[in-house]
């Protein structure tokens, strides 16, 4: 009897622990880091407007995907609070960098993409505290005609 009991019990926790990995898995699709996009980026202006900031950035993006993306929509995401899509009304209010192309491993000849978005100070002054700085995603569409939606490895640079 007791047996039957601790089986159950081990059932239990097997289940618990499928269910988090499949929901883990979930989040993780909808916005991955899958390496395929790199690069830096520098703050060239600050512009404050009261309760947020004007930042207007230049961006150097080396597509590692294996072939040209296009239709590219380049945008920040929270740093404050990580979601795998926008959340904050600051995150679905701004206008994306578009780019037609981005061509496979071509970053010695492309210039820097240079865009201008508007985020709160908190958001700002995160960039600051942390090593990893802003938190750029891309939306684009791979070789194979999908949509894809992931965060870019941009390092912040001097």
């Amino acid at each position: 009897m007791l047996r039957g009991k601790a089986i159950s019990r081990y059932a239990v926790i097997a289940v618990a622990c499928a269910i988090s990995v499949l929901a883990f898995e979930v989040t993780r699709v909808s916005a991955k880091n899958t390496g395929n996009f790199g690069g830096d980026y520098k703050v060239i202006k600050v512009t404050e407007q009261g309760e947020n900031v004007e930042v207007k950035v230049s961006m150097r993006v080396i597509n590692n995907s294996g072939a040209d993306v296009k239709d590219v929509s380049i945008s920040l995401a929270s740093s404050l609070h990580h979601m795998p899509e926008p959340t904050e009304a600051w995150e679905k209010e701004q206008t994306p960098l578009k780019v037609a192309v981005l061509h496979f491993n071509e970053h010695k000849i492309v210039p820097p993409l240079v865009a201008t978005f508007t985020v709160p100070k908190a958001e700002y002054e995160q960039w600051n505290k942390k090593a990893s700085g802003a938190n750029f995603m891309i939306d684009y569409i791979n070789a194979s005609g999908e949509e894809r939606h992931e965060k870019i490895d941009l390092a912040p640079s001097m």
